[in-house]
């Protein structure tokens, strides 16, 4: 779609949408560059940056103050650069720039996104098109489908909450060659955005700490809950290059993550509490498979961490902090969520 087509579906009387986009960051200035660089080259360029940086040093602080100004005025954003070092991951660090952008629509994105020139221009025109959406996200391109025995396994494990419609529309996403909306229950965060009104009083969990798994699921389901529907915009495009993590076992943060959302969201029906019990079942035996595979214990030792996890409120778990009072409220997912 051409950025003149994207104009003419724009009625011409309607207000101009003002948009924010909210960037946590940390100790990746290069990173962070690039990314920056990719929204000043938007045929619809942001009316605010809002950079939320976690860095040791102020090289991101200086390295985009120095891009946003060479950029001339009438694209140029508001820039706003919070060098932080107290706030601890990225689900904090996009709370702090919730509170201080002021766009109507608010775009969260991950330093390590590489967006397409007319991300934010067709976004736009979806939210004018379709005002009963409060939240839609674009396609990520770069990420590769899995095997045919993953995906089997994928159908086989991952029932009722577990199912993750994201996925197949970022490997094959291709089979979209005109516009559309997918409706989806999740976002990935790599860039994810929402009309601000539809954030009022709701942000990321305040347990998520650190290199966070499962706070953008956390956060589209709370705004489900609320009756809120999101999409994935078919024809707005991003590359992920996901930065390094340190090397550890996904099963423990597979099982933890997903635990603390069903914990947190899902009503405790019959069916729900199969379901989950038969993820952790899928993932306990792929971890089995992959330690005869591997000749070690570790996929099940790990796999083993994120169930004790469970019994203890997360209490080694590095992302999440025990909560303390445990009868603290749950906010079930509503029927549309659920499904």
């Amino acid at each position: 779609m051409s950025c003149a087509f994207a104009r003419t579906l724009m009625p011409p009387s309607a207000v101009p949408l003002r948009v924010s986009v909210v960037m946590p960051t940390k100790n990746r200035p290069q990173f962070l560059v690039d990314a920056v660089r990719t929204l000043l080259d938007q045929t619809a360029p942001p009316d605010e940056l809002v950079i939320v940086d976690q860095s040791d040093d102020d090289e991101g602080v200086r390295r985009v103050a120095a891009l946003v100004a060479g950029v001339r005025a009438p694209r140029r954003p508001q820039l706003v650069h919070v060098l932080d070092r107290a706030i601890n991951g990225a689900a904090a660090a996009r709370n702090a720039g919730f509170d201080r952008a002021t766009g109507d629509i608010v775009v969260c994105c991950d330093d390590d996104v590489l967006a397409e020139p007319t991300v934010i221009e067709r976004l736009l025109a979806h939210y004018r098109l379709a005002p009963e959406y409060a939240a839609l996200a674009p396609v990520i391109t770069n990420y590769p489908p899995p095997s045919v025995v993953r995906r089997i396994y994928r159908a086989m494990f991952c029932l009722g909450p577990f199912r993750d419609e994201r996925q197949p529309v970022y490997w094959f996403w291709r089979r979209y060659p005109t516009p559309a909306r997918v409706p989806v229950r999740m976002f990935t965060g790599a860039m994810m955005s929402f009309r601000r009104a539809a954030l009022d009083g709701l942000r990321f969990d305040a347990r998520y700490r650190a290199a966070s798994v499962g706070e953008d699921i956390d956060l589209c389901w709370s705004l489900g809950a609320r009756g809120a529907r999101l999409a994935i915009a078919t024809d707005t495009h991003i590359v992920h290059n996901k930065a390094p993590r340190p090397a550890v076992r996904p099963e423990a943060a597979q099982i933890t993550s997903w635990a603390f959302l069903y914990d947190k969201h899902v009503h405790k029906t019959a069916s729900a509490r199969l379901a989950f019990a038969w993820y952790v079942t899928g993932i306990t035996l792929a971890a089995v498979g992959l330690a005869v595979r591997e000749r070690t214990w570790a996929p099940v030792g790990s796999a083993l961490t994120g169930i004790l996890d469970v019994f203890t409120d997360y209490a080694r778990t590095t992302f999440l902090t025990p909560r303390r009072d445990k009868k603290a409220r749950r906010v079930p997912l509503t029927a549309s969520t659920r499904r």
